[in-house]
C-alpha cells in the first residue's frame, strides 16, 4: 500500500511553473517559489489556485535569488559556498534593479525562517561560464570543479547549490540545455559539485531526455542531473541511475501536430502591429466570432471536438485526477505578421525550411540576401533556416524563448498565414488549457519556451514521489 505522505518542495528559477505543475499535479505540497523574471511569476502566482491551493500566495516570491537566501540566517553569503567567494557581474546587478529588493523584507524572512526541511529542490538554474572550462581542460576535476563555481557567471546555480547545502533535501533536480553535456567536461563538474553539497552529499546522475519520448508532440532535447542524498542511497541502497531507469520506462509514443493544436479555433494573423494588451485576444477567421474577444466567448464553443485532440485536451486539463473545465480560451492570439511575410508563410511546403527547392513560390518575394546557387536555384543567405512551416503530421520543433522575437520558424501548418499563437505554443508544451499566461503576447511566448513541459516535469514528480514513498514504508 502506498503512503498518503504529502511531500514537499521548493521551485527556484521557477518561470511560468512548468515544473510547478508536473509535482503538483502529483500531490506534491510547493513551499516557495522564486523567479527575477515578473511576467513569469505572475503566471504561476495567477494559476496557484489550481496548481497548488494549499500554498499562500506570499509563498511565490519575485527576486533575486542571492537576496533570497540571506534570509536562511546563515551569515555573509559572499563567502560561504565551500570557501569559494562570489563575485557579481553588471548583468546580475542591472537584472536585480528590476527586481523588488529582498533584503529588508521582514515577510520574506518570516517565510524562509519556517523552512526547515523539503523532500525535493527543483529547478533549472543557468550555467553560462563554458569558456573557463574549456581553457582547464589539463587541470584535475578537482580544479576544474572550483573554477566552475568560481566563475561569476555560475553563481546563480552556486546558489541552487546553497539551497541544498542548507536545506538537505532528499532529492535534487536540475534541468538545463542540452548543450551544457558537451562543453569541456561541465557535465561531470556539476555532477561533482552537486556531490560535494551539504552535510551529506548527493549521488547523481544524468541524462539527456527528449519531450518526444514521453508523448509530447515537440523535439525537445534538455539535460536533467537527479541527486539522491548519500546517506539515504546507502541506507536503502537506491542511486540516482535507479531512478533515472523508472524515468526511461515511462516513456511513450509522441503525438502528431494535429492531433495536439488542431482543435483549436482557426484564426488569421493579426491586422494590428504592436497589439499586445492583455486579454484583447480576438479571433479574425471563424466565422461564429469574428472580431470578437475570445475571452468573451465560451470554451466549449471554440474547441473541436474530435478523437485523438480530445484525448490529448483531457490529459492535460486533468489536475490530481480532477478534470478542470476552462470557462474561456486564453492567449489564442496571432501576431503582428506584414503582407510578404504573410505570402511567404501561406507559400512555405509544410515541413520544409524557405531555401528548400520546393519553395520558389515563397521566395518570389524576398529580396533581401538573395544568392543564387551552382545549380541556378535562388537562396536566401543567412535566412534560409528562419523560415519554416510546421508539419501537422509530424513533431514540432523545440519551442523556445526565443518565439518571444519572431515567429518565422513556428508558421503553423493550417490554412491561414501566420505564426503560432502562446496557446498553441502552450499545448505543445502541455500546459493545460485553463493556465492563463500573465504578460503580453511576446512575454507569453517567453515564459513558454523557456519553461519545462509539464507533462514531462510530472514524470519526474510521479517517480520522485515513488522513491519517497519507498523510503517512508520502510522507515515505517
Amino acid at each position: 500500500m502506498k503512503s498518503k505522505q504529502q511531500y514537499s518542495y521548493i521551485d527556484l528559477f521557477a518561470g511560468a511553473g512548468g515544473l510547478s505543475i508536473g509535482f503538483g499535479n502529483h500531490g506534491f505540497h510547493l513551499e516557495l517559489a522564486n523567479d527575477i523574471a515578473e511576467p513569469a511569476l505572475e503566471t504561476l502566482k495567477y494559476n496557484l489556485n489550481n496548481t497548488h491551493p494549499s500554498t499562500p500566495s506570499d509563498r511565490v516570491i519575485l527576486g533575486d535569488i542571492k537576496e533570497l537566501y540571506e534570509h536562511l540566517g546563515t551569515g555573509d553569503v559572499d563567502y560561504e559556498m565551500q570557501g569559494h567567494m562570489v563575485v557579481e557581474t553588471n548583468k546580475e546587478v542591472e537584472l536585480r534593479k528590476k527586481a523588488p529588493s529582498l533584503k529588508d523584507n521582514n515577510s520574506v524572512r518570516e517565510i524562509l525562517s519556517t523552512i526547515n526541511h523539503i523532500d525535493v529542490l527543483a529547478g533549472g538554474p543557468p550555467c553560462q561560464g563554458f569558456s573557463m572550462i574549456g581553457r582547464a581542460k589539463k587541470a584535475t576535476l578537482e580544479e576544474r570543479t572550483k573554477g566552475f563555481i568560481d566563475d561569476p557567471r555560475n553563481q546563480l546555480f552556486k546558489y541552487y547549490l546553497k539551497f541544498a547545502e542548507k536545506l538537505s533535501p532528499k532529492l535534487v533536480l536540475i534541468e538545463n540545455v542540452k548543450g551544457l553535456a558537451s562543453a569541456s567536461g561541465y557535465r561531470d563538474l556539476i555532477e561533482n559539485s552537486l556531490s560535494k553539497t551539504g552535510k551529506f552529499g548527493y549521488v547523481t546522475a544524468s541524462k539527456i531526455l527528449n519531450a518526444k519520448d514521453f508523448g509530447l508532440a515537440q523535439n525537445r532535447e534538455r539535460i536533467f542531473f537527479i541527486g539522491l542524498r548519500k546517506d539515504i542511497s546507502d541506507k536503502h541502497n537506491i542511486s540516482a541511475e535507479d531512478i533515472f531507469t523508472d524515468i526511461i520506462n515511462d516513456k511513450r509514443d509522441p503525438l502528431k501536430l494535429k492531433d495536439v493544436i488542431f482543435d483549436l479555433p482557426v484564426i488569421n494573423a493579426n491586422p494590428k502591429p504592436n497589439n499586445y494588451k492583455e486579454n484583447a485576444e480576438y479571433s479574425f477567421a471563424n466565422p461564429d466570432c469574428f472580431g470578437k474577444n475570445i475571452s468573451d466567448i465560451p470554451y466549449s464553443k471554440l474547441i473541436t471536438k474530435n478523437g485523438k485532440s480530445a484525448k490529448y485536451r483531457n490529459l492535460i486539463n486533468t489536475y490530481n485526477n480532477i478534470k478542470i473545465k476552462p470557462k474561456h480560451l486564453y492567449n489564442h492570439k496571432s501576431r503582428y505578421h506584414n503582407e510578404r511575410d504573410r505570402f511567404i508563410y501561406k507559400n512555405l511546403v509544410a515541413g520544409k525550411y524557405l531555401n528548400d527547392p520546393v519553395n520558389k513560390t515563397a521566395l518570389s518575394r524576398v529580396t533581401y540576401g538573395v544568392i543564387i546557387d551552382e545549380n541556378g536555384e535562388k537562396k536566401v543567405k543567412g535566412f534560409g533556416d528562419k523560415y519554416f512551416k510546421l508539419d501537422p503530421n509530424s513533431i514540432s520543433k523545440t519551442i523556445i524563448a526565443h518565439l518571444e522575437t519572431d515567429g518565422n520558424s513556428y508558421v503553423h501548418p493550417g490554412e491561414f498565414p501566420r505564426s503560432i499563437t502562446p496557446r498553441e505554443a502552450a499545448r505543445i508544451q502541455s500546459f493545460p488549457d485553463w493556465y492563463f499566461f500573465k504578460g503580453n503576447t511576446r512575454n507569453q511566448l517567453k515564459q513558454i519556451g523557456n519553461a519545462v513541459p509539464p507533462i514531462l516535469a510530472g514524470v519526474f514528480a510521479k517517480t520522485f514521489k515513488k522513491t519517497l514513498d519507498t523510503l517512508y514504508e520502510e522507515a515505517n
